[in-house]
């Protein structure tokens, strides 16, 4: 597998730069295609504002869209043209008053998706539960990039957390084109002993093993929680390792179409330092 197309979502307006620098940086890296995408959504219907509220104010909300749009296209013209990359822009009218459901059926055809990381307080344009939804539904790995910070470079050292479980190797090899090009990759285990069905003496040996057979060379790296939460322990040896990646497999479950991430994934969504690479 290779990445070829790239799909950079770019409704989250403060941080166009910071996702096209990613998406820019593993495009170049990988020769592939990035499709820029900007959904207009329809506007959410309530039975009660539509008696208060005039058409002319949804006609306002819709031309503003409009205008947001114009201004990234020409951020995201600009940078493609700039870095000589080959890029495709789309700006789509949906019907849904939800950007996920647009993002995630262009999300079908590509490699990788790029979006930004949840703010801490939702956004009025981006649903509350846009990130779970396109890593849950899409069947694709998504790249989310802090809400602070830039990042010219990203998957040169890696961070892979491994517990041996589906979702774990789903995320290993759905980075594995990243993995590939990485100068250092360590896989993760957090209290091995305390996981595995049985005594394991290498924690990570059989998949460093597995991923030597990728020319990926990796370091199994046996962490101990000593009373912290899983995903402080993986954000720590992020920082420790000088890792400019995290790759994780995403755990959830779904309540009536609402997704729900498990305590470790949504912990290392809230508080993410580096691009993390979830999977599903």
């Amino acid at each position: 597998m290779t990445l070829k197309t790239i799909l950079v979502s770019l409704n989250d307006f403060d941080r166009v730069d910071a996702l096209l620098n990613v998406a820019g940086n593993l495009a170049a890296k990988h020769d592939a295609h990035i499709t820029g995408l900007f959904v207009i959504p329809a506007l959410r219907v309530y039975p009660v504002v539509t008696l208060q509220v005039p058409p002319e104010f949804f006609e306002a909300q819709r031309k503003a869209y409009e205008k947001r749009a114009e201004a990234v296209r020409k951020r995201f013209e600009d940078y493609c043209a700039r870095n000589e990359l080959r890029c495709e822009w789309v700006k789509e009218e949906s019907l849904s008053p939800l950007i996920a459901d647009t993002v995630i059926r262009h999300a079908l055809q590509s490699d990788l998706v790029v979006a930004s990381q949840p703010a801490q307080e939702e956004i009025s344009e981006i649903e509350s539960d846009f990130a779970e939804r396109i890593v849950m539904e899409s069947g694709r790995p998504v790249l989310f990039v802090p809400r602070v910070g830039e990042f010219d470079k990203v998957g040169e050292v890696v961070v892979a957390g491994w517990n041996a479980t589906r979702e774990a190797a789903r995320a290993i090899y759905d980075a594995l084109p990243i993995l590939k090009l990485a100068r250092d990759v360590r896989l993760a285990w957090v209290d091995p002993q305390k996981d595995a069905d049985e005594d394991i003496q290498l924690p990570g040996a059989e998949m460093a093993a597995a991923l030597a057979r990728h020319d990926v060379k990796a370091e199994a790296d046996e962490l101990v929680s000593g009373g912290l939460d899983a995903a402080d322990v993986l954000l720590n040896h992020v920082d420790e390792t000088g890792a400019d990646m995290l790759v994780l497999g995403a755990w959830g479950h779904s309540r009536l179409r609402e997704y729900v991430f498990g305590g470790v994934t949504q912990s290392i969504l809230t508080h993410m330092t580096v691009p993390v690479i979830f999977s599903h």
